[in-house]
């Protein structure tokens, strides 16, 4: 049994996601490397739940902090979070009938090496659960297609609970359901009447999900006595007018198809990749015409343009769920699915085009080496941002040394003293030559780090300081002091102040 399974493309997805993720993010495994969030979740934490609708999220976070777990390891959380996307890689293949074990080890490299993926790993306190999001949506897609008699249950609740770790994973159930059916349509003998009946039970499910997730967010909003966030529209969810919606399509189809000219959810940040994607996508409509070409039902004929024109909209339906809200790299894992689709359809594409041997042989090659040099540049590209990340981190908390030293040597200083930081750090000095490195999202750059919500983290983490700061309101109201106007700004001499009993850092000029 066990020999049987080893010999699988299901096995091989897995197995080489496994492997490879664990390589090409070996680096973001085995250091800290912090951003704006995980500097804050010390030492544990689960982050934003319930407020952001990810009422899921909440509860097995919660569940876990009480069992003596969801501490911020990032070796650990790190490892998990890749084993569930091989589980995943593993499952995807299986459920798309990729025969071909070379195909099937590039789609588990690619699940495990997409910028989606090293954006996660950024957020470390979370990738665990992130992780059981992408299984949960992978498997709400398979467990449609087996013949259990509560397959719609069973999956909805699986789009909502995935949902309710993280709402943009739901198009990987989408594009799955999708790509399975373009291929049986185009693959198989069977009357096209079962697949039709196949995407509407795909359809009910889908609904019922998005109906289970809302009434499990209503449900645990009154359990946590909270509100949703205005974070990215979150308390607008599911609200799309009826006039706003063409304008929507237009732009998720320009998002798909222009990627080989413009870059989209950071995926697509160099001229390389954008090449990749150009030469993938026409790789991809030349197999699919071919396959679509030997059809000649029409029914079946129409049933495959509906679905054609469906992929690029189910791998970017995050754009419709968010729309009007900045799309984010992690919002865009759907995408993994564009550059797979030769690999998916790539066994029976050679079936179809047996009599042209050298044509089916190129455009194997074709498909393997291409999804192979975009592994490589995402392989690459993970590698530096952790680099990048990494000396931002070291910058950060040498800055935050520095700050804490001066201080301590400012005349009147005493450990009594309240301080308050005034305005944003703008420092003209402050510079990394790793900044260019830095464009998936999720990247913090050194100023980044030391501006954001948990700049107190640095000091509290690295240099063992808890400062006891003045609040907000006693803060602007020393900003508009004439003491602290006549201040000259950090990182100037002067610019730190001991005024009453207060130690004053001023980082700009702030108010009237």
């Amino acid at each position: 049994m066990i020999q049987r399974i080893k010999k699988t493309p299901a096995f091989y997805g897995a197995a080489w996601a496994l492997g490879a993720g664990a390589l090409i993010h070996l680096f973001g495994l085995v250091n800290v490397l912090h951003n704006h969030d995980n500097i804050w979740q010390q030492t544990s934490g689960y982050g934003a739940g319930v407020e952001l609708g990810r009422w899921m999220l909440s509860l097995m976070g919660d569940a876990m902090e009480k069992l003596g777990f969801g501490y911020n390891l990032p070796q650990v959380n790190g490892l998990l979070y890749l084993a569930m996307l091989a589980c995943a890689a593993g499952l995807a293949v299986s459920f798309l009938r990729v025969r071909g074990k070379a195909s099937a080890a590039m789609i588990g490299i690619l699940f495990v090496v997409f910028p989606s993926v090293t954006a996660v790993l950024f957020y470390k306190f979370t990738t665990f659960y992130y992780g059981i999001a992408v299984f949960l949506a992978v498997l709400a897609a398979w467990l449609l297609f087996t013949g259990n008699r509560w397959r719609i249950l069973l999956s909805a609740l699986c789009v909502a609970c995935s949902m309710g770790i993280y709402q943009a994973y739901a198009p990987l159930t989408i594009s799955l359901v999708v790509l399975r059916l373009l291929k049986d349509t185009l693959t198989r003998e069977e009357p096209v009447s079962g697949e039709i009946r196949q995407g509407l039970r795909a359809c009910a499910a889908l609904i019922l999900g998005v109906v289970l997730y809302f009434a499990g967010l209503k449900a645990a909003l009154i359990l946590y006595h909270a509100q949703l966030s205005t974070y990215q529209g979150v308390d607008q969810m599911g609200q799309i007018s009826l006039g706003e919606l063409p304008a929507l399509l237009v732009q998720t189809y320009r998002a798909v198809f222009l990627l080989p000219l413009e870059d989209y959810g950071r995926i697509a940040g160099t001229p390389l990749l954008r090449l990749l994607y150009g030469l993938l996508e026409l790789l991809s409509l030349g197999m699919l015409a071919v396959l679509a070409a030997r059809r000649k039902d029409r029914l079946r004929l129409l049933v495959i343009a509906g679905l054609l024109l469906a992929v690029p909209l189910a791998l970017n339906f995050v754009m419709v769920m968010c729309s009007g809200s900045e799309i984010h790299t992690l919002m865009v894992y759907a995408l993994v699915f564009l550059p797979s689709i030769p690999l998916i359809f790539l066994e029976e594409f050679l079936d179809a085009a047996a009599r042209w041997r050298g044509i089916g042989t190129l455009c194997r090659k074709a498909a393997l080496v291409l999804a192979g040099a975009m592994i490589v540049c995402y392989a690459y590209g993970a590698n530096a941002h952790y680099v990048a990340m990494y000396y931002a981190n070291r910058q950060a908390e040498n800055y935050c040394a520095a700050l804490v030293t001066q201080v301590r040597m400012t005349p009147g200083f005493d450990t009594d003293k309240q301080w308050a930081m005034i305005g944003r750090i703008s420092d003209p000095l402050l510079q990394s030559d790793w900044r260019d490195a830095m464009y998936y999202g999720g990247h913090c750059f050194t100023n980044d780090l030391l501006n954001q919500y948990s700049r107190m983290s640095w000091f509290e983490n690295y240099i063992g300081y808890e400062i006891p700061l003045v609040s907000d309101q006693e803060a602007q109201e020393l900003a508009g002091t004439e003491a602290v106007k006549q201040m000259p700004c950090w990182p100037d001499q002067g610019s730190i102040q001991v005024i009453g009993d207060t130690v004053v850092i001023k980082f700009q000029n702030v108010g009237g």
